[in-house]
């Protein structure tokens, strides 16, 4: 891949994650207000989105492969989100987003700060 292509393929990792995080926001007010429309449409957002962020960091962990010597069993260092327990979760009749939340937060944070500094560095090459 050249580099213009992997900085627009992090691009859209980046952008498919902000609008996971705001999908996460739009349920936790669905669920306040009772906005069962509301919180479908977030719940479908959140599901199609896990699973394409979840492709992406998988492809980048074979095309782009920064290195973590100190976690064998991920030696690529793009992290995995847990998307059986996001999908598991999503699946329940009345979802928490709480849960949800402490689910993906840390890792969404951490493969977007990756992506960005990934960016930075193909920027720079």
């Amino acid at each position: 891949m050249s580099n213009s292509n992997e900085i627009a393929v992090l691009n859209e990792l980046v952008g498919d994650i902000k609008i996971l995080i705001g999908s996460l926001s739009i349920l936790e007010k669905a669920i306040a207000n009772k906005d069962q429309a509301s919180r479908m449409t977030a719940l479908d957002a959140i599901n199609f989105r896990v699973r394409e962020i979840s492709k992406f960091s998988m492809s980048l962990a074979w095309h782009i492969s920064p290195t973590n010597p100190t976690n064998p069993t991920n030696p690529t260092g793009w992290p995995a989100l847990p998307i059986d327990g996001v999908l598991l979760e999503i699946s329940k009749p009345n979802p928490d987003a709480k849960v949800l939340h402490s689910l993906l937060d840390g890792h969404l944070e951490t493969l977007r700060k990756m992506a960005l500094s990934e960016i930075l560095t193909l920027s720079i090459e």
